[in-house]
């Protein structure tokens, strides 16, 4: 009973001010400062490029292949495989294999390593399965890349 007699009180509350937040309004002041910096900005850089102006080079011909020619980054330890391999197996040519296999061996390695290594640990004195795969395939990306670079 007493319960229900303290939830009948009405407990006057207090009127709360609105918090006053420090710093600037958003509008128009800061939205004016970041405009200013952007319009500064983009003058120094028309400003710049009119002064420097970038040199025109011979016009493009799609017929012209330039050398040496690298694809990607990341795409490099494929090059690389394909310019080391180079034996044709059966009727399979040399330029699918070398340019599948990599692929095929680097994700395949990456999907399958949940399934190879099940070790919960994660020290890597205890993960030696997993640790061995990654410093094989990183040396052997490794190499082929090099492998591409050096052998263009």
């Amino acid at each position: 009973m007493s319960l229900i007699e303290i939830e009948k009180k009405e407990v006057p509350e207090k009127p709360v001010e609105p918090l006053r937040v420090r710093g600037i309004p958003f509008f128009p002041h800061f939205l004016l400062r970041e405009v200013v910096v952007m319009c500064l900005i983009a003058g120094s850089l028309i400003m710049l490029a009119s002064i420097y102006p970038a040199p025109l080079l011979k016009p493009a011909d799609p017929f012209d292949t330039p050398t040496p020619i690298y694809p990607e980054w990341y795409f490099l330890y494929v090059f690389g495989f394909l310019k080391f391999w180079t034996w044709d197996i059966g009727p399979i040519p040399a330029k699918i294999i070398g340019v599948s296999l990599p692929m095929v061996l680097w994700y395949g390695l990456l999907f399958l390593v949940p399934f190879i290594d099940r070790n919960p640990s994660s020290e890597f004195k205890k993960r030696k399965i997993a640790v061995a795969l990654g410093v094989i395939a990183l040396a052997g990306i490794l190499y082929f890349t090099y492998f591409s670079i050096v052998h263009h």
